[in-house]
């Protein structure tokens, strides 16, 4: 099914990409949404013979919550980086990487590392670690990887993201129902599991954690923070489900987040991100990556999309770190955001009672990093062969 709808405004290039992507989230049933060169318009493409009232209807909706209240704010350049190796970028790394047995695919959106792509991995994390050990004086922590739902409420997760939360469930203590599934499953080992009734699971009392940085939060409520504030820098597994979207070692539903995390007063957690900054491009330069750090928003889902992508933008509360990548079909250049410097104001302070020095709620602000899709850029951007690599990370071959 093919259907064309009109765009309620002209969109801009960002606006355009962001439709894009979050149009899976419209239907079930959309396959592809595409703005029109000229975006004007929108070309659906839907399952073979889905109703096209309903997916026009659902699509229709989702526009107008895109973009009709939608304003633009131009982006903002602070770093870009150029590579010194002139070799062309790498093709293919993904599957390059899967057959020389590096990475692993183990499930949708669930990969796994071994060889010089395990070390690679490695490396990236221990140079980010140290970072925020040496330069912030960060202490390390470890956090769950399940986070409580209601603390997830708290941190207005559900409704700004409710689209990409992987809940935990599990099936609730109820004998008759318990056997029902387990009876359902019993001759299923091929086939995959099978749910009776819904009824068997019961609400999720916890997620699996979107981000590291919520965890550092709630374990510092209702304290109130020394004048050289509350640095941590933490690791894990993160959990963000992107539907049809999800892709190689581009679009993960779960990946490695390292994240160096600041709390205190606006003016010191202001100034450690403009510090982050600054030794992050440094690193990125030493590597010899192609790379631009700029002003970004996060993907809200549609209908808080243009409120808070305005707020967010226009405070310049989050920049991102954009790495190239292979070129994509048609031989466009390509980026991807593979870490970011984020600013919350005093919202967490707030949710979470923290006082900062000067007695009012504390600032809150972030650097964190995507290592699987660093991994991703550095084959890309370095090949496969070891003379290629910066000196640094030479010894991921050995």
């Amino acid at each position: 099914m093919k259907i064309t709808i009109s765009l309620p405004k002209v969109v801009g290039e960002d606006l355009a990409a962001d439709l894009e992507k979050q149009a899976v989230y419209a239907s079930h049933l959309v396959r592809s949404l595409r703005v029109a060169a000229d975006r004007k318009s929108v070309e659906v493409i839907g399952d073979d013979g889905a109703p096209e009232a309903e997916v026009r209807a659902k699509v229709e909706r989702y526009l107008e919550a895109m973009v009709t209240r939608f304003r633009s704010i131009e982006r903002k350049v602070l770093v870009q980086t150029q590579r010194k190796d002139k070799a062309p970028l790498e093709t293919g790394v993904y599957e390059e990487l899967k057959r020389r047995q590096w990475v692993f695919e183990l499930g949708r959106g669930q990969c796994g590392f071994a060889g010089p792509a395990l070390a690679l991995h490695r490396a990236l994390d221990d140079t980010f670690t140290r970072i925020g050990r040496e330069r912030f004086a960060a202490v390390d922590q470890n956090y769950p990887t399940l986070i409580p739902s209601d603390i997830l409420a708290r941190c207005g997760y559900f409704t700004s993201f409710p689209h990409a939360v992987s809940m935990v469930v599990h099936l609730i203590e109820d004998y008759d129902l318990i056997e029902e599934f387990r009876q359902a499953n019993a001759e299923s080992a091929l086939s995959g599991l099978k749910v009776p009734k819904p009824q068997v699971f019961g609400v999720p009392e916890a997620c699996l954690q979107p981000a590291v940085c919520y965890h550092c939060y709630q374990a510092i409520e209702h304290q109130t923070l020394p004048a050289s504030g509350h640095t941590v820098t933490s690791a894990g597994q993160c959990f963000r489900y992107e539907s049809k979207n999800i892709t190689g070692l581009d679009r993960l539903w779960d990946f490695k987040m390292r994240e160096i995390i600041f709390v205190g007063t606006e003016e010191w957690v202001v100034k450690k991100r403009e510090e982050a900054i600054q030794i992050v491009a440094a690193q990125i330069q030493e590597w010899d990556l192609e790379c631009s750090i700029e002003s970004a928003n996060d993907p809200f889902f549609a209908a808080a999309y243009a409120a808070k992508t305005y707020w967010q933008m226009r405070g310049d509360l989050k920049y991102e770190m954009r790495l190239t990548v292979e070129p994509g079909d048609k031989g466009e250049a390509r980026t991807i955001a593979a870490g970011s410097f984020n600013l919350h104001e005093n919202f967490f302070g707030k949710t979470f009672q923290i006082t900062a020095a000067d007695g009012q709620p504390a600032c809150t602000g972030c650097t964190a990093f995507g290592i699987d899709r660093w991994v991703l850029s550095a084959f890309a951007q370095h090949g496969f062969e070891p003379d290629r690599w910066p000196a640094s990370l030479r010894g991921i071959f050995a």
